[in-house]
C-alpha cells in the first residue's frame, strides 16, 4: 500500500512539474512577444547626434572595380560623362565636351551600359547623376562580351516612379564650324518609362592643307617622283539621330525595353584641289566625294529574375544600312565611280546566370547573321554580295576563395563566310582566365589570360579594285581569313579613395594576322591590300597613376 501511495505521489508531482513548466514557458514566450512594446514604452528617449556611416567607395573584384560615387560627386556632375570624368577610372579617357569615352592603352573599345543595357550618347547625356547607385568597372570582360571590348562600364541607377525630365546639350566650337546639339525628354509613370532623344551635328572645315612627296621605285630601277600639294579644300558633314525608347521594369522581377532609332548622315560635297608636280609637268587636279546613308535599328531587350540567384537575359537587334556615295579624282586622267550599298543584320543573344554559393555561373548563346551587297558602277564595275553567319557559345564562372579572386570562361564559335566563289567555315576556341590576390585591402596582384578571334573588316574582303591616284590602287582580298590573338596581362595595382596606380606588363601573340601588303605589278602599278601573314608578337609595359 505504501508503495502504491509513493508511486501515486511521484506521478502527481511529475504532472504538477510538467504543468508548471508549460506555464512558465508560455509566460516566457509572451514576455518575448511583448518585449519590443514594453521597451518602447519603458525605455527613455535618447537624442543622438549626427551619425556618419562609412563604407568603402572602391571595392576590388576579380574582373575590375565596384565604385560608389559620393553625394558630392553626384551633385557636381551634369551628366553621365561628367560623373565618369570625376571618377578617373584607370586607363579610361572621358571627353565630356566631345561626348566620347576611350581606352588610353588602346587595347580595345569601351562599352557603356546603364542597368545592364548598352547605352548611347543621348542616354548618357540624359542620365541624372543623383540617381546613380553604383558603377561596375570591368577591365577584364568575360567571354560573354566577345572580342574587341577591352573595358565595360555598367552604371546602376534608381528610377523615379513618377515625373518627367527635359533637357538639352549644346556644344559649339568657337574657332571652327563644328557643332553638336541634343534634345532629350523622359517621362515616368509607375513601372513604365518613355524617352525620346534627337541629336543634330554638323562639321564644315575649310583650308586644310597637306603636302605629299611620293617616290615610286619602278621595275626598271628608275625612281619616279610625284608631288601633291593642296591649294584649297573643304570637308562638310551633317548627321541626324533620333531614338524612341519604352522601358517597363519591376526592379525585383523583370525589365523589358524596346527602342527604335534612326541615323541619317550626309556629306554634301567634299573636295580637295591639288597642285600636281609629275615629272616635268605641273597641273591642277580635283578630288571630290559625296555620300548619304540611313540606318534604322530595332533593339529588343528582356531580363527576367527567376529567383534571387537565377536570371535570364535576352537581346535581339535588327539593323539596316543603306549607303550611296560618289567619288572622283582626275590626277593623270579622269576617274569616277559610284557605290550603292545595302546591309541587313540580326544579332541576338541569350544569357543565363546563377549565383551559386562557391561561385557565379553564367552561360549563353550568341547568334548573328549579316548580308552585305555593295554595287560599284562607273570606272569600278563590281558586285560583292557577302554572307556572314556566326554562332558563339560560352560559359564562365567567377568566385572568391579567401583573398584570391578567380574567373574562368570558355567560348567556342563557328563562322561561315561566302562571297560568290570565295567561302570558308572557321571554328575558333576562346578561353579566358583571371586570378587576383589582395595582399592588403589596397594592394592587389592580378593575372589575365585570353584568346580572342579577329575578323577582317568588310572593306578589305571586297573583291573591288579602286584607284587611289595615278600610281596607287586599293584592292580587297576576298580570301582573308579570321585569326586568333593571345593576351597575357600581369598587373600590380594600388588604390584607395584618392590614389589609383598600377604597373602592368602586356604580351600579345598573333599567329597568321591580317597585315598590310604593298605590291608592284609588272606595269608599275602599286597595290595596297592585306594578306594573312606569319605572326606578330608584342610586349607592352606601362605605368599609370591618378591622384
Amino acid at each position: 500500500m505504501n508503495t502504491l501511495r509513493l508511486l501515486f505521489q511521484q506521478k502527481t508531482e511529475s504532472r504538477l512539474l510538467l504543468t508548471v513548466s508549460r506555464f512558465l514557458t508560455s509566460i516566457f514566450l509572451l514576455l518575448l512577444l511583448a518585449l519590443p512594446t514594453l521597451a518602447q514604452e519603458v525605455e527613455p528617449t535618447v537624442e543622438l547626434g549626427e551619425v556618419e556611416v562609412k563604407a568603402d567607395r572602391i571595392i576590388h573584384k576579380t574582373d575590375g572595380l565596384l565604385l560608389y560615387p559620393s553625394e558630392q560627386q553626384k551633385a557636381s556632375s551634369r551628366s553621365g560623362y561628367s560623373l565618369l570624368q570625376q571618377l578617373t577610372l584607370p586607363n579610361i579617357r572621358v571627353d565630356e565636351v566631345g561626348h566620347s569615352i576611350s581606352a588610353i592603352d588602346q587595347r580595345g573599345g569601351v562599352q557603356i551600359r546603364i542597368n545592364g543595357i548598352i547605352a548611347d550618347k543621348a542616354e548618357m547625356l540624359s542620365l541624372d547623376p543623383k540617381s546613380i547607385r553604383k558603377i561596375d568597372f570591368i577591365d577584364n570582360p568575360g567571354v560573354r562580351y566577345g572580342d574587341g571590348i577591352a573595358y565595360v562600364i555598367d552604371i546602376t541607377t534608381r528610377r523615379a516612379n513618377n515625373g518627367y525630365t527635359l533637357g538639352t546639350s549644346l556644344t559649339q566650337a568657337l574657332t571652327t564650324r563644328d557643332g553638336d546639339y541634343t534634345v532629350y525628354g523622359k517621362w515616368n509613370t509607375g513601372k513604365s518609362e518613355l524617352s525620346l532623344n534627337y541629336s543634330f551635328g554638323y562639321r564644315d572645315f575649310k583650308g586644310i592643307r597637306t603636302e605629299e612627296t611620293a617616290h615610286y621605285h619602278l621595275n626598271d630601277g628608275f625612281i619616279y617622283t610625284i608631288q601633291r600639294n593642296d591649294l584649297a579644300s573643304r570637308n562638310r558633314s551633317l548627321s541626324n539621330q533620333m531614338k524612341l525608347t519604352y522601358n517597363l521594369a519591376d526592379s525585383s522581377r523583370y525589365v523589358f525595353q524596346a527602342s527604335l532609332s534612326g541615323d541619317f548622315s550626309h556629306v554634301p560635297g567634299d573636295f580637295s584641289q591639288k597642285q600636281i608636280v609629275d615629272g616635268t609637268q605641273t597641273y591642277t587636279a580635283l578630288e571630290q566625294q559625296q555620300s548619304q546613308s540611313s540606318s534604322p535599328v530595332l533593339d529588343l531587350y528582356y531580363f527576367q529574375q527567376f529567383t534571387p540567384r537565377q536570371s535570364l537575359t535576352l537581346n535581339a537587334v535588327g539593323t539596316y544600312i543603306g549607303t550611296q556615295s560618289s567619288d572622283s579624282y582626275d590626277e593623270g586622267s579622269p576617274y569616277r565611280y559610284n557605290v550603292d550599298g545595302r546591309t541587313y543584320s540580326l544579332l541576338s543573344e541569350a544569357i543565363y546566370e546563377n549565383r551559386l554559393k562557391p561561385f557565379t555561373l553564367s552561360a549563353g548563346l550568341n547568334y548573328s547573321q549579316k548580308y552585305t551587297n555593295n554595287e560599284y558602277t562607273g570606272d569600278v564595275s563590281s558586285i560583292t554580295p557577302m554572307h556572314h553567319n556566326r554562332v558563339y557559345l560560352f560559359s564562365e564562372i567567377k568566385g572568391t576563395w579567401d583573398k584570391l579572386r578567380y574567373s574562368a570562361g570558355i567560348g567556342g564559335s563557328y563562322l561561315h563566310y561566302r562571297q560568290q566563289a570565295h567561302s570558308y567555315d572557321y571554328w575558333s576556341f576562346c578561353p579566358k582566365a583571371a586570378l587576383s590576390y589582395n595582399f592588403t585591402h589596397s594592394l592587389q596582384l592580378s593575372y589575365n589570360f585570353q584568346l580572342n578571334e579577329r575578323t577582317s573588316r568588310v572593306a578589305m574582303i571586297s573583291d573591288a579594285a579602286i584607284r587611289t591616284n595615278r600610281m596607287e590602287w586599293t584592292v580587297g582580298s576576298p580570301d582573308l581569313k579570321p585569326n586568333r590573338e593571345t593576351y597575357h596581362t600581369l598587373r600590380l595595382s594600388y588604390s584607395n579613395t584618392r590614389l589609383q596606380a598600377y604597373a602592368q606588363g602586356f604580351y600579345k601573340k598573333c599567329p597568321h594576322p591580317n597585315m598590310a601588303v604593298y605590291e608592284r605589278t609588272s606595269d608599275d602599278r602599286f597595290i595596297y591590300t592585306q594578306r594573312n601573314q606569319k605572326e606578330i608578337d608584342a610586349l607592352h609595359a606601362m605605368a599609370y597613376a591618378s591622384y
